[in-house]
């Protein structure tokens, strides 16, 4: 049985025999009598659909006994090729003539090993087993003996459209190589919004693609999607319970990784970045660039403090590096969050848990403050106090010598007067009184005060202890004991003597648990 097939090409060198009398000999049996050569048996008729050997070389008797030449053979379903002189060619390549299927191959290559024989796929599925080495290179070959070229499916069969690359699972190359690519390989394919890309790729040494996985090569960590392109910014992707499956993960994902445009995870790094769509999608279209960590894995940080070269910074449940005031609760799901609270007020009236500062910076800082800070809001710049530990001081710091409520340094505020008082427990003046929330200001005379449980504070803060007649800007005088507790309030100074005549009235005053009279004037 022949096939037959116009040639091309072929490739390397064969033992060219010319088929005449003048040039070849042929052992007995051969003849040419009627202008073609024929083997003819001991009776003197011509063989027929049989191979015949002459020197070193193999011949094929067709049907009708005449030698074939230029066209492929098929015997015992193997195919092979006889040259233009009728020899069957070996460890060669020869190209044939085929109606173009997807416009780019007008020509087909097959390959005749040692033996003669095709090179060929035996089973519809392509295996590992499949694959030919040849002269250090690896080719598939389909049923008919063609080589397999470009994106090539599980199925020994070419994967056509503007995204095959999607569905397949080898590339070979284009249609005059076939070879199988392996490690790097950048191929422009279409992408997501329809426009061509030029996408990294990376294949084994048998030409199958990388996909669905993570993959340390040369000592960096690569993500590749379900489509097998690297990933160029943001993986989001998580196994599910199918291990060849893996899909975008939601923002609670632990796998989420950033690899940048050079495809290799980042490590132990800081990562200045907009965030995915699939992470975050409002910061994403609002091009809103964060900080991020990522750790030794890879993964990025998230939901949690973390001391990071002597220094605490703390992350969202997203991962985002956090700055400014932020709250924190460890027994709900988000247990990092910033606070939002435009006005001061709205921030010391809110239900906050602990609080921390990590500097209003973010940008260019972010790590965890302690001691005094100026915390901007949008009605001002306040002084804030902060525990070495970081967490918001309240009541009666005595380093500074202030009262503060979730870190707010409770001061005067010089618009009402540059003096003021906060309340506290009268048993314990170290704590604030339940409800505090601000510094409150006398606008009348009080006289003496007993069982005072209001702390005389100026413009920075600084409690004022065991002062007399302190004036303040709107003449109103003061008298303080050792904590600072106001016992004397009035528009009226005190003084520590009279005379006769003069019309000043005796006031009593106590405080530190002794009583003085002094005098006013009536």
């Amino acid at each position: 049985m022949r096939k037959q097939t116009k040639l091309v090409a072929a490739l390397s060198a064969t033992a060219l025999l010319a088929i005449g009398a003048s040039a070849v000999t042929f052992a007995a049996g051969w003849n040419n009598s009627t202008g073609s050569w024929q083997y003819l048996d001991n009776e003197g008729t011509p063989v027929t659909d049989a191979w015949r050997k002459s020197g070193d070389y193999w011949f094929y008797l067709g049907s009708d006994g005449n030698m074939a030449m230029n066209e492929v053979v098929q015997t015992n379903n193997d195919f092979y090729y006889v040259n233009q002189d009728g020899a069957m060619v070996t460890n060669q390549w020869v190209a044939f003539d085929v109606d173009s299927e997807n416009g780019d191959a007008d020509h087909r290559w097959m390959y005749f090993g040692a033996d003669g024989k095709a090179y060929r796929d035996g089973n519809e599925k392509l295996t590992i087993s499949d694959i030919k080495n040849i002269n250090g290179k690896k080719y598939l070959f389909d049923q008919e003996g063609y080589m397999l070229y470009g994106w090539l499916g599980a199925e020994s069969n070419l994967v056509a459209g503007d995204d095959a690359y999607v569905n397949a699972k080898y590339y070979y190359g284009g249609f005059d190589d076939g070879s199988a690519q392996h490690g790097w390989v950048q191929i422009p394919v279409i992408g997501d919004d329809g426009d061509e890309v030029n996408a990294w790729f990376y294949f084994n040494d048998n030409g199958q693609i990388t996909k669905n996985t993570k993959k340390n090569i040369n000592g960096s960590t690569y993500y590749f999607g379900p489509d097998g392109r690297m990933i160029e910014d943001w993986s989001n992707l998580k196994k599910t319970a199918s291990p060849s499956l893996m899909l975008p993960a939601t923002s609670s994902s632990s796998q989420i990784v950033y690899v940048n445009g050079d495809g290799a995870a980042r490590k132990n790094q800081w990562v200045w970045a907009v965030p995915s769509e699939e992470l975050d999608s409002k910061d994403f279209e609002d091009e809103k660039y964060s900080w991020w960590w990522a750790d030794s894995t890879g993964k990025v940080v998230k939901n949690t403090a973390k001391r990071i070269k002597n220094k605490v910074y703390a992350f969202d449940a997203k991962g985002r590096m956090l700055s400014g005031l932020v709250d924190y609760d460890g027994t709900r799901a988000e247990k990092y969050q910033a606070i939002d609270a435009d006005e001061l007020a709205d921030y010391l009236g809110a239900g906050t848990h602990e609080v921390y500062y990590f500097s209003g910076d973010g940008a260019k800082d972010g790590s965890r403050k302690s001691g005094l800070q100026t915390v901007s809001f949008d009605d001002g710049d306040f002084m804030f106090y902060f525990n070495n530990n970081g967490k918001a001081a309240s009541d009666y710091v005595s380093k500074i010598k202030k009262y503060t409520l979730k870190g707010f340094v409770l001061a005067a505020n010089n618009d009402d007067s540059n003096y003021g008082y906060v309340e506290v427990q009268a048993a314990n003046f170290k704590k604030l009184a339940a409800g505090t929330t601000k510094v409150e200001y006398i606008t009348s005379d009080m006289g003496a005060i007993s069982g005072t449980d209001m702390i005389l504070v100026n413009t920075t803060g600084t409690v004022q202890k065991s002062k007399f007649n302190l004036k303040d800007v709107n003449d109103m005088y003061y008298v303080t004991d050792k904590n600072g507790a106001i016992v004397y309030a009035s528009s009226k100074k005190l003084y520590t003597s009279h005379s006769n005549g003069d019309g000043r009235i005796s006031v009593n005053v106590t405080r530190d648990s002794k009583t003085a009279t002094y005098w006013i004037e009536n």
